[in-house]
């Protein structure tokens, strides 16, 4: 019997054109599922919800092949579970405050930045946020990814900043929202502070130096010597030195009194042999103690008119230098905790553009990167330098200025990891053990490297374009007003005025503060405090602005899905601000995507040539091969790619096609 296929399966001539046809084809099919609107449809009479909140991208650029595959990943996910009879919406997002985007208005408008007020810098961030949100949902359209692309949700978005508001004051009444004078990242070039989550890596030539401190008056285990001791110090920042308060000895350590022909010399008999190298000198050993027997003797500061303390710490290493750490409270995290243990100074003289200031006259107003060999050269003449040279060594960086990063002490808002009654750190450690899924597993044990030594979230920035931290100073004494209550009240200004931010910006401190008085001095008038929030507070504030407001969504989110650096952005941002806020992980689960790379495994750079267009391949191939190259990859690792490779997936796409076809 013959069967004419013809007359029993009737394809729509539209869906298989003789030829493919991509670049042409593709925008018409797309603008057909929207007039159709494919997405809608696909939701209706579907069952119990799947949640999956889009990690929404930075406002500032072109989408690369990094974007591709996070998109359309997200859409095979979003369109396989509707397929599976569950109801999953996808809100697409994107993150529109921050630091890059002033950076671009602020180039853009060069010496005229100067004539303009912060009022007017806002509304022109705000307008080159909302640009490229319109410029990249055009291009995500093109993937052919379907989303609710008419009701996004924008980070600028009033009611958004007005929860994020709100998400700090529960943080606040759990006790963990802190103001405190402690060394943080800080970009004197950008002259604001930056979280351990933004801060990069990159090879950087520093000072390498042993300095000796030497001891005016040899008391105890030291008296009876005949020639001057001195303790040894190794460090890479000799701008530092101004602020050095103590030296800091392992308790357990052995530490050597060494001769080198005219002195003593006192440092960590592991290190002997290194130091030696360095110097090019010969160390004779005299005598041997622990350096739990040195605590709270002093050597003299090599040219600051005070004593350094020696103090013990758990923190010092034999790993470099000599087992004396030269110890700035106000320019270090272990240094700051040593200076809270022994009552030292944490003095920071250092101005916010890296300058130092009049408590250090000999310098002020040199640039501490300046200050460097003119401090050496100091040390070499009054002969307090044993040795110098320089190293190579990985350094913090701004990924945004590109530019070295110091640790300065400034007063700075934090959410605090270790607090005694909700002990955030634990909260988040049990969380990844008992209640996170892990797809691949490899992500979990990432995350708890990122959060088991984690600093203090410092969430305060120094910049205009953000959400405000509503913080009120006294006039009179500076005793910060922080009350849940009042950021309740701003919040909800921010929301039915729909001005957002506008509202609280534009409104005088005493629209807010009426009927409020210094909790230290009852006086009743203050200021505004300047600080905005960090913008990966904004976008790890997802789980209460969108997922709990958002009726297609739910809280928790069955999955969040991103790249493997989310684990010290997006992902560790959206636990530690939930956990902070209500006790609860904002997911289920985690799946991790690798890099997109070369040929070669190589990172995709301008500078080296090897970036690919995906506007380029659209242009050329169509978007449905770079749908079938991430649907091909093995998304658990990084990915690689070239031209050449998409030339054998747009052959393998004409297989598949002609298949159906046939």
């Amino acid at each position: 019997m013959s069967v004419n296929y013809k007359d029993t399966i009737q394809l729509p001539k539209t869906d298989f054109p003789m030829r493919g046809n991509l670049p042409e084809n593709e925008p018409k099919m797309i603008a057909g599922w929207e007039k159709d609107q494919v997405y809608q449809k696909m939701l209706e009479g579907r069952g119990h919800k799947f949640v999956m909140p889009d990690g929404p991208p930075y406002a500032n650029g072109n989408l690369h092949l990094g974007h591709v595959l996070n998109k359309v990943l997200k859409d095979i996910v979003i369109k396989y579970k509707n397929l599976s009879g569950k109801k999953a919406a996808f809100i697409p997002g994107w993150d529109c405050h921050g630091l890059p985007i002033e950076l671009a208005v602020t180039k853009t408008l060069g010496k005229k930045r100067h004539e303009l007020s912060d009022e007017d810098i806002r509304q022109l961030c705000r307008k080159e946020a909302l640009k490229w949100v319109d410029v990249q949902k055009e291009q995500f359209r093109r993937l052919g990814v379907l989303a609710d692309w008419e009701n996004p949700y924008l980070t600028l978005q009033p009611d958004y900043e007005a929860e994020e508001i709100r998400v700090l004051a529960e943080i606040l009444d759990n006790c963990i929202l802190v103001r405190g004078e402690k060394p943080v990242y800080w970009c004197p070039a950008l002259q604001t502070a930056l979280a351990a989550a933004e801060v990069e890596y990159h090879d950087h030539k520093s000072p390498s130096i042993y300095v000796k401190f030497f001891v005016e008056k040899p008391v105890g285990i030291l008296s009876g010597l005949d020639k001057p001791v001195a303790f040894v110090i190794w460090t890479t920042t000799p701008w530092t030195l101004p602020a050095n308060y103590a030296i800091a000895l392992h308790p357990e350590f052995t530490y050597g009194i060494y001769d080198d022909g005219k002195e003593y010399l006192i440092l960590a008999q592991d290190l002997k042999e290194s130091v030696e190298k360095a110097s090019g000198l010969s160390f004779k050993e005299i005598k041997t103690f622990k350096g739990c027997e040195f605590e709270k003797m002093s050597a003299r500061h090599p040219f600051m008119n005070r004593d350094s303390l020696i103090v013990l710490g758990e923190h010092v290493t034999l790993e470099a230098g000599t087992g004396c750490v030269h110890t700035a409270p106000g320019h270090g995290l272990d240094d700051y905790q040593m200076g809270l243990k022994y009552n030292l100074p944490i003095s920071s003289p250092v101005d916010p553009a890296g300058k130092y200031t009049a408590e250090v006259p000999e310098y002020q107003g040199v640039s501490i990167w300046q200050a460097n060999p003119m401090i050496v050269d100091q040390l070499v003449a009054s002969g307090h330098m044993l040795a110098h040279g320089e190293v190579t060594h990985s350094y913090p960086h701004n990924p945004r200025s590109k530019t070295p990063l110091i640790f300065r002490a400034t007063p700075q808002w934090f959410i605090k990891m270790d607090d005694d009654k909700y002990n955030l750190r634990q909260m988040a450690l049990s969380a990844i053990e008992n209640d996170i899924e892990f797809i691949p597993k490899w992500g979990a044990q990432r995350l708890i490297g990122m959060l088991s030594n984690s600093p203090d979230w410092c969430v305060s920035r120094q910049r205009l374009w953000g959400v405000p931290i509503p913080v009120f100073y006294c006039e009179k004494c500076e005793e910060p007003l922080v009350d849940s209550k009042l950021m309740g009240k701003i919040a909800d200004e921010m929301e039915s005025s729909k001005k957002g931010i506008d509202a609280y910006y534009s409104q005088p401190a005493a629209h807010w503060t009426q009927g409020y008085k210094c909790s230290k001095c009852k006086h009743t008038e203050f200021r505004k405090g300047k600080d905005i929030l960090d913008v990966w507070f904004d976008s790890g504030v997802c789980h209460t602005a969108v997922q709990k407001q958002r009726k297609e969504l739910a809280f928790p989110a069955d999955i969040y899905l991103e790249g493997s650096d989310q684990h010290r952005g997006w992902f560790q941002t959206s636990l530690t601000s939930s956990l902070a806020a209500n006790g609860q992980s904002p997911y289920k689960a985690l799946i991790t995507h690798g890099f997109v790379n070369d040929s070669q495994g190589y990172k995709m750079s301008k500078s080296k040539g090897n970036v690919i267009d995906p506007a380029e391949v659209i242009k050329k191939h169509g978007a449905e091969i770079l749908r079938l190259w991430v649907a091909y990859e093995d998304y658990g690792q990084d990915v690689n790619i070239s031209n050449e490779m998409f030339l054998r997936i747009t052959e393998t796409y004409r297989r598949i096609r002609n298949t159906m076809r046939f």
